[in-house]
C-alpha cells in the first residue's frame, strides 16, 4: 500500500492522476446520451402489485385514449348561458385545426349527446371537458399543447366564472416543469452553499472551490455513467426526485471527503516540511476512513437493491456508482490537486511547518476543553443528552404518512386548483377512478348476455359499498347515475348490428368500446370513490375491494374470470404496502453492513454496537421532531411517504462518516496515549472537522428546501436536522461520554497496543 501511494504521489504521479481524469471525464460526458425520466408511479411499484399488473395491460391490451387533460369550469352560483358559451367557445377551438396535433379526442356535453349526467355535477355549479392527448408527457410538443390549451381556456374566466386545467395531464406536465427546474437550481444552490461555507471554514479561495469543481466533475461523469446504463437497459428507471436526492448526496458526502483531507494535509504540513511526505501521511492517516466511508454509503446503496419499490431500487445504484467514483475521486485526483496546489491551497493563510503543532491544537481548541469536561461528568452529560433528543421522540404521536401527489405541489399549480373545483362540484373521487380489469379467460364472451348480466350484478353489488358513488364500465359507459340503463346499451349494438342505428346508438357504442380490450377479452371498470381517492380511508378500502371483486367472481360462478384492482388509490396501496415490507427488511440489513464495516475498521465488537444504537436513537428523534415541524408549524397533511426510508438509509449512510473519522482517530491517538488523554485529542482534532462537514452536510440536503415539491423539502429539512443533531450531540457529547464509561472495554475482545 505505501509503495501505491509513493508512486501516485511522486512529482510525475500527480501529474498522471490529473491527466487520466481529465481524459476520461472528458471522453464519457461528451459522448453520453441524454437521461431519459419517467413520470409514471407505476412503473416504481413492484411487478407482482395488481396495480402494476393493471398499469401493464390497460398499456398493451387497450386501445390508447391517450392521457386525459381535465377543463374544470365552475360558478359558484351555478352555470350560466353565458357560462355555458363559454365552454362551447373552448369546446369549438379544441376541436378546430387550430387546436395542437396531440388532441386524440375531445368529451363534452357538446359533442357527445346525453353526457350531462357524467360531465356537470348535479348541482349545477361544475362542468368538465375531458381532452385526451396523445404522446409522450416528457415530449415539448406535448408539454407545449398543455399550455397552449391553459391559455384558450384561461381566457374564458371572469368574476364568477372559474376555469382551471389539470387531470393526469396537467399533474404530469406541472410535475415535470418543477423537475425541469431542479437539476439547474439545485446545482446552483448547492454549490453556493457549500462554496460559502467552505469559504467560511477555511477563509482561503483556492481549498474552498477545490471540492466545488471537483464534486461537480464527479456528479456530470455519474450522470453521463448511469445515462449509458439506462440506455442500454431496463435495468434503471429514473425520475427527477432520483436525480435531485443524487445531487445533494455528492455534494454532501463529497465536500466531507475533501474536508477530511484537506483537514488532514493542513495538519500535516504544520508537521512535515516536505508536501510529499504531508499529502502522504494524510491519505495513510485518512484513507482508509475515507474507503470506509463511502464503502458503507455504497453497500447501503447496494442493498437497496432488495426492496420491493422500484423507486428505492432505482436510486440504489446511482447513488451507489456516484459515491464510488467520489471516493475513487477523493483517494487520487483530491491529493493530487493538493498536492500541485501545496501550502498555496491555503492562502492567505498558509500553514507553516511548526514542531509543536499537535499539542498546540489540543491546548487550544474548543473541542478540547468539551473533551475534558465529558471526561469529568460523562454519565451527566450522557443522561442529559439522552432525556433531550429522547424527548423528540415524542412528535411522532399522531403523525402519519400523506400519499395524495397533489399535496407535493404548491396550492398555485394549475392541476391543484383544478382539482379543488372539481372536488366543489363533483365527488372527490372523479379526479383520480380506480380501475378493475376483468380477464375474461376460456369459455366467456363479451357476447354472451348471461354472462354480461353477471357482471352488472356484480358491479351492482360492488356500488352497493357506501364508499363507492359510482361505476363506470361496458354496460353502463355513463355510469348508474346516468338514466342511459344496461338494457339500452344492449339494445344500441343490436341496432348498429342489424343496421337500424341512431346517432344515440352510436353515442352509447362509442363510449362503451373504452373499456373493452382490443381483443375483446378484458373489461374495464371505472370506480368513483366518495371520499378522496387518496386519502386514508380511500387507500386502507382496497384490500377489501380486492376481496369483494374475488368474492363477486367466485359467488356469480364467472369462471376463469380473473380480476385486478388498480388505479393511483391501489398504487398508493401498494406502495404503502411495499415501503412497510422494505422497512422492515431492507433498514435492519443496512445497519446489519454498517455494523460490520465498523467491526473490521475498528476491531471491535462492542464499539460498532453502541455506535449503531446513537444512530438509530438520532434517526427517531430526528423523525420525531421532523413530524412536529412539519405537521404543526408548516400545516403538512402528514409525512411524505418516502421521508422516513430515505431519512434512515441518509442519516445511518451519511452519519457513520463521521464515526469512522472520530472513531477511527480515537484508535490511533490510543496507541500513543491513554484512553482519557486519546479522547481529548480525538476531540481537538476531529470536533473542528466533523462540525465543519456536519454543516456542509446540512446545508446541501437544506438546499432541498428551495424547491416546490413537498416531498424533496420535507427530505432536506429532516436530514439537515439530523446531520445537525448527529454532529453537536451525538458525536460531540454522546459517543465520547459513552467511550469514556466503558473504558477498555471499548475494543472488546481486542485491545490495543499502547507506544506509552
Amino acid at each position: 500500500m505505501n509503495n501505491i501511494i509513493d508512486i501516485i504521489f511522486s512529482k510525475k504521479g500527480k501529474w498522471i492522476i490529473i491527466s487520466l481524469w481529465i481524459f476520461i471525464s472528458s471522453i464519457l460526458i461528451v459522448t453520453s446520451p441524454p437521461l431519459d425520466e419517467t413520470t409514471n408511479d407505476a412503473e416504481f411499484l413492484p411487478n407482482s402489485a395488481d396495480s402494476t399488473k393493471v398499469f401493464l395491460l390497460s398499456e398493451e391490451k387497450f386501445e390508447s385514449i391517450g392521457t386525459p387533460l381535465l377543463i374544470v369550469i365552475r360558478n359558484n352560483e351555478g352555470l350560466s348561458v353565458e357560462d355555458f358559451e363559454s365552454a362551447e367557445k373552448i369546446d369549438n377551438w379544441l376541436q378546430s385545426k387550430e387546436a395542437p396535433s396531440v388532441i386524440e379526442s375531445v368529451i363534452s356535453v357538446f359533442s357527445v349527446p346525453g353526457s350531462e349526467v357524467e360531465l356537470i355535477s348535479e348541482d349545477k355549479t361544475t362542468m368538465n371537458i375531458v381532452v385526451n392527448l396523445i404522446g409522450n408527457p416528457t415530449d415539448k410538443i406535448f408539454q407545449d399543447a398543455v399550455k397552449d390549451i391553459r391559455f384558450i381556456a384561461a381566457k374564458e374566466r371572469s368574476n364568477d366564472l372559474k376555469v382551471e386545467s389539470g387531470g393526469p395531464a396537467g399533474l404530469i406536465v406541472d410535475l415535470l416543469n418543477v423537475f425541469q427546474k431542479i437539476d439547474g437550481l439545485l446545482l446552483l444552490v448547492t454549490a453556493i452553499l457549500v462554496l460559502i461555507l467552505l469559504l467560511i471554514i477555511y477563509r482561503s479561495p483556492v481549498v474552498a472551490l477545490l471540492p466545488v469543481i471537483i464534486v461537480g466533475l464527479v456528479m456530470q461523469l455519474s450522470l453521463s455513467i448511469v445515462a449509458f446504463i439506462a440506455d442500454n437497459s431496463s435495468f434503471l428507471v429514473i425520475n427527477g426526485q432520483s436525480r435531485g436526492i443524487m445531487t445533494v448526496v455528492l455534494f454532501g458526502s463529497g465536500t466531507d471527503y475533501c474536508l477530511f483531507l484537506s483537514s488532514r494535509y493542513k495538519e500535516e504540513l504544520g508537521k512535515f516540511k516536505d508536501k510529499y511526505l504531508a499529502i502522504k501521511e494524510t491519505v495513510k492517516g485518512v484513507g482508509g476512513a475515507v474507503i470506509s466511508a463511502g464503502g458503507t454509503i455504497f453497500i447501503a446503496s447496494i442493498i437497496l437493491l432488495l426492496a420491493d419499490l422500484r423507486s428505492y431500487q432505482s436510486l440504489g445504484p446511482v447513488i451507489a456508482l456516484a459515491v464510488l467514483i467520489m471516493t475513487i475521486a477523493s483517494l487520487t485526483l483530491v491529493p493530487a490537486a493538493l498536492l500541485i496546489l501545496g501550502r498555496a491551497a491555503f492562502w492567505p493563510f498558509i500553514p507553516r511547518f511548526n514542531e509543536n503543532y499537535s499539542t498546540k491544537i489540543v491546548q487550544n481548541t474548543i473541542y478540547g476543553k468539551v473533551g475534558k469536561l465529558v471526561l469529568k461528568k460523562p454519565i451527566i452529560t450522557l443522561s442529559i443528552t439522552i432525556i433531550f433528543l429522547g424527548s423528540m421522540i415524542f412528535g411522532l404521536i399522531g403523525s402519519s404518512r400523506s400519499f395524495d401527489p397533489l399535496d407535493s405541489l404548491p396550492s398555485n399549480t394549475e392541476s391543484v386548483k383544478s382539482y379543488e373545483l372539481l372536488r366543489e362540484g363533483f365527488p372527490p373521487g372523479t379526479l383520480s377512478p380506480t380501475v378493475i380489469l376483468l380477464e375474461l379467460g376460456d369459455g366467456n364472451n363479451i357476447n354472451n348476455v348471461d354472462f354480461l348480466n353477471s357482471i352488472d350484478i356484480m358491479a351492482s353489488n360492488l356500488l352497493s359499498n357506501d364508499k363507492i358513488d359510482d361505476i363506470i364500465y361496458f354496460g353502463r359507459p355513463f355510469g348508474f347515475n346516468s338514466n342511459i340503463s344496461f338494457q339500452q346499451v344492449l339494445e344500441s349494438y343490436e341496432n348498429i348490428k342489424t343496421g337500424k342505428g341512431r346517432p344515440k346508438d352510436f353515442s352509447n357504442v362509442n363510449k362503451s368500446e373504452r373499456f373493452l380490450s382490443i381483443d375483446r377479452k378484458i373489461i374495464k371498470l371505472e370506480l368513483i370513490f366518495k371520499s378522496n381517492p387518496n386519502s386514508h380511508e380511500s387507500i386502507n378500502f382496497i384490500p377489501d375491494l380486492r376481496w369483494e371483486v374475488e368474492n363477486n367472481i367466485k359467488n356469480l360462478n364467472l369462471d376463469n374470470v380473473i380480476g385486478y384492482v388498480g388505479g393511483q388509490t391501489a398504487q398508493s396501496y401498494d406502495s404503502k404496502k411495499a415501503a412497510d415490507r422494505d422497512l422492515l427488511i431492507v433498514l435492519p440489513l443496512i445497519l446489519l453492513a454498517i455494523g460490520i464495516i465498523l467491526a473490521i475498521l475498528l476491531k471491535s465488537f462492542i464499539a460498532p454496537i453502541y455506535l449503531i444504537v446513537t444512530i438509530i436513537f438520532t434517526y427517531f428523534s430526528t423523525l420525531g421532531l421532523s413530524a412536529f415541524i412539519f405537521i404543526f408549524i408548516f400545516g403538512h397533511e402528514g409525512l411524505t411517504p418516502g421521508l422516513a426510508f430515505f431519512l434512515f438509509v441518509f442519516l445511518n449512510a451519511l452519519g457513520v462518516d463521521y464515526n469512522i473519522y472520530l472513531m477511527s482517530r480515537l484508535r490511533e491517538e490510543s496507541r500513543k496515549n491513554n484512553l482519557n488523554q486519546a479522547t481529548i485529542n480525538t476531540l481537538a482534532s476531529t470536533g473542528g472537522v466533523i462540525t465543519s462537514a456536519g454543516l456542509i452536510l446540512a446545508g446541501t440536503f437544506s438546499a432541498l428546501m428551495t424547491l416546490p415539491l413537498q416531498d424533496l423539502f420535507q427530505l432536506g429539512l429532516a436530514v439537515a436536522l439530523g446531520v445537525l443533531m448527529d454532529t453537536f450531540i451525538t458525536r460531540t457529547l454522546i459517543v465520547p461520554s459513552i467511550v469514556t464509561v466503558l473504558g477498555k472495554w471499548n475494543w472488546w475482545p481486542f485491545s490495543i497496543k499502547s507506544n506509552i
